[in-house]
C-alpha cells in the first residue's frame, strides 16, 4: 500500500475513528432537549357533596415567555461546535498516529531490506574464503574473522525482523479488528514534502483551525448563553389551565368551562445560585484558554524548529554521503582481491556502506516524523 491507499483504507475501517465521530452525535441529541418547552398536563377531577357532582376536564401549560428557551438553544448549539471541533482535532490525533505507524513500518522495511544484503554480501565473502581455504590459498583467520561478522550481521538482521514484526502488528491495530499483520506491506519514500511556511503564518493558523483551542472558544459561548439563561429565571413564566365542568344536582345538570392563570412568584430562587457557577465555570475556562494557547504556540515554535533542522541534517547528511558508501565497499573489494589490504578492511568497508545507508534512511525518517509533528501541532495537515 501506498500511504494514499492505507489511508483511504484506515478512513474505512479503523473502529475508533467511528466511536469518535459518534460524540457529536450523542452531544447533539442530548443538547436538544435543553429547549424543549415544558410537557402539558392533563387533570381530571370529580368532587361529589350533598347530592351535587362536579366534573372538571383540565389542560394545564405553563408558558416559556422570559426567552431562556431561546438561549439554552444557543447554549446546546455551542455545546454541539465544540464537541465538533474537540472530534476534529482528535481524529487528526489519530490519522497522525497512523501516519507515524506507516512510516515506522517502512523504515523497518527499508532497514531489512539492506541488512538482508549485507548478510548475502558476507555468505559470499565467506563462500569464496572457505574455496580459498580448502585449496590452501587463503587463510583460517580470515575465513573467521569473516564468518564472526557474518553472524553479527545476521543478529543485526534478526533484530530488524523483530522490529518489522512489531511495526506490522502496529499498522494492523489501525484496521479492521483480526487484520494479518504478516499481510501488510507498504511502499513509499522519505522525501521531504512542501516548504514549512514562516513561523508567525503557523502559529496564527494553529490558533485559528486548531480543535483543542476552538473548543475552549465554543465553550465560553456556551457558558454565556447558559449564565444569560440562569438571569431569565427571574422572569415569571405564566402557567394557564383551561378546560371543561360539569356540574349535576338531582334537579339539574349543565355543562361550563374553567380557565386560570398562575404566575409564579420568583422569591427565592432568582437564578442566582446558577449564574454564580456558571461565572466561576467561565473564569476557570478562560483562565485554561489563556494556558492552551501559550501551550500552542510553545508547540509551534518547536515543531517548526525541529523539522527545519531535521530536514537540513538529513539532506546534507545524504548530499556529503552520496555514492561514497557503495565505493566504498567496491574500493575495499578490489583492494582485498589484489592484496593490498586484509579481511579486516574489507569487512570494514561493507559494514560502513550498509550502515550510512541505514542511517540516511533514519534521518528521512526522522524528518518525516517531524512534518507529522508540525502537523499535530498546528491541527490540521498543511505538509501533507
Amino acid at each position: 500500500m501506498t500511504e494514499a491507499e492505507a489511508l483511504r483504507r484506515f478512513e474505512g475501517e479503523n473502529p475508533r475513528a467511528r466511536a469518535i465521530s459518534a460524540r457529536v452525535r450523542i452531544v447533539r441529541a442530548e443538547t436538544r432537549a435543553w429547549s424543549l418547552p415544558p410537557n402539558p398536563a392533563v387533570t381530571y377531577n370529580r368532587e361529589d357533596a350533598a347530592g351535587a357532582k362536579d366534573d372538571f376536564l383540565l389542560v394545564q401549560q405553563s408558558v416559556p415567555v422570559s426567552g431562556r428557551l431561546g438561549l439554552l438553544r444557543n447554549a446546546g448549539n455551542s455545546a454541539v461546535r465544540a464537541a465538533d471541533a474537540e472530534v476534529s482535532y482528535e481524529l487528526l490525533q489519530l490519522r497522525s498516529d497512523f501516519r507515524t505507524a506507516f512510516y515506522a513500518l517502512l523504515l523497518a522495511q527499508e532497514r531489512v531490506g539492506l541488512l538482508e544484503g549485507w548478510v548475502r554480501q558476507l555468505q559470499e565473502v565467506v563462500r569464496i574464503l572457505r574455496e580459498r581455504e580448502r585449496e590452501g590459498e587463503g587463510s583460517a583467520f580470515d575465513r573467521l574473522r569473516a564468518e564472526r561478522e557474518l553472524a553479527d550481521a545476521e543478529a543485526n538482521l534478526a533484530s530488524g525482523r523483530v522490529i518489522l514484526a512489531q511495526a506490522r502488528s502496529r499498522l494492523a491495530s489501525f484496521f479492521t479488528p483480526g487484520t494479518n499483520p504478516a499481510s501488510l506491506v507498504v511502499k513509499g519514500d522519505f522525501s521531504a514534502g512542501a516548504g514549512v511556511p514562516p513561523l508567525q503564518e503557523l502559529t496564527s493558523r494553529a490558533l485559528s483551525v486548531r480543535g483543542d483551542y476552538a473548543a475552549g472558544e465554543r465553550q465560553l459561548e456556551r457558558l454565556d448563553f447558559e449564565r444569560r439563561a440562569a438571569a431569565r429565571l427571574a422572569v415569571p413564566e405564566p402557567v394557564f389551565t383551561a378546560g371543561l365542568k360539569r356540574s349535576t344536582t338531582p334537579m339539574l345538570a349543565a355543562n361550563g368551562y374553567v380557565f386560570s392563570v398562575t404566575v409564579p412568584i420568583p422569591l427565592f430562587n432568582r437564578g442566582q445560585t446558577e449564574m454564580d457557577r456558571v461565572r466561576e465555570t467561565e473564569a476557570r475556562m478562560q483562565a485554561e484558554l489563556a494556558s492552551r494557547r501559550q501551550q500552542i504556540e510553545s508547540e509551534v515554535q518547536a515543531a517548526y524548529e525541529t523539522i527545519n533542522l531535521r530536514r537540513r541534517i538529513a539532506s546534507e547528511y545524504a548530499r556529503e554521503l552520496g555514492d561514497k558508501g557503495a565505493r566504498l565497499s567496491q574500493i575495499g573489494q578490489l583492494a582485498y582481491q589484489e592484496g593490498e589490504q586484509g579481511i579486516l578492511e574489507l569487512l570494514d568497508a561493507h559494514r560502513v556502506a550498509v550502515f550510512s545507508r541505514v542511517q540516511v534512511l533514519e534521518l528521512g525518517w526522522a524528518a518525516k516524523q517531524a512534518e507529522i509533528e508540525l502537523n499535530r501541532a498546528i491541527g490540521e495537515e498543511v505538509l501533507p
